[in-house]
């Protein structure tokens, strides 16, 4: 993606004019990062904050030895450790890489100073972080209430891009089942 694309991407996502993007870039750092790279390990306090511009980045926790993915961001989307990236304190779970990507990354200085300068960015970040709770709110109320299938068809309505690119056995622990009864819910699927 050219360096015009990315603007055209992100201008029609924020709304912001080339003036005000002008602004905003000089504190993003463009990174290209190759696929199945840690950008963040437990443990470790976040640093950066992600806009993918193209790519997919999964965030997991360990637990027993065993990967559980909690979300997967994919393009046109802020990722991160947003809790350890805020409160200073080391994260409890791993951003990874699941495709090559390429994202802009902001440091928690540089936010400040974006902050600072254009505080119209305060108001765009409240709204991003709005949507991002309405979403994880979703996630969680449908882990307690919804059936293993009835989140896979959530899966399928809402993020159906996730299917092709991601590992069925990152998904079906995203959906707090195993692959053996992800394999069960998708043959039903399919033969409905």
């Amino acid at each position: 993606m050219t360096d015009q694309n990315i603007i055209n991407s992100i201008k029609l996502l924020t709304g912001f004019t080339d003036e005000e993007l002008g602004i905003v870039m000089k504190y993003f750092v463009p990174k290209n990062i190759k696929k199945k790279t840690i950008l963040l390990e437990a443990g470790i306090t976040a640093k950066e904050i992600y806009f993918v511009i193209s790519g997919c980045i999964r965030l997991f926790y360990t637990k027993d030895g065993k990967d559980i993915s909690a979300y997967f961001f994919t393009e046109k989307m802020f990722a991160g450790a947003y809790d350890s990236f805020i409160s200073k304190k080391p994260s409890r779970h791993s951003i990874e890489t699941l495709e090559d990507c390429q994202i802009l990354t902001i440091s928690d200085k540089a936010s400040q100073e974006l902050y600072t300068e254009f505080p119209k960015m305060n108001e765009f970040v409240r709204k991003v972080l709005e949507e991002r709770f309405v979403s994880l709110h979703e996630l969680y109320t449908s882990q307690i209430l919804d059936t293993p299938e009835e989140r896979y068809v959530n899966l399928l309505n809402n993020r159906p891009e996730l299917i092709n690119r991601i590992p069925q056995h990152q998904i079906a622990t995203f959906l707090g089942i195993t692959p053996v009864s992800l394999s069960r819910i998708r043959n039903r699927i399919l033969k409905k």
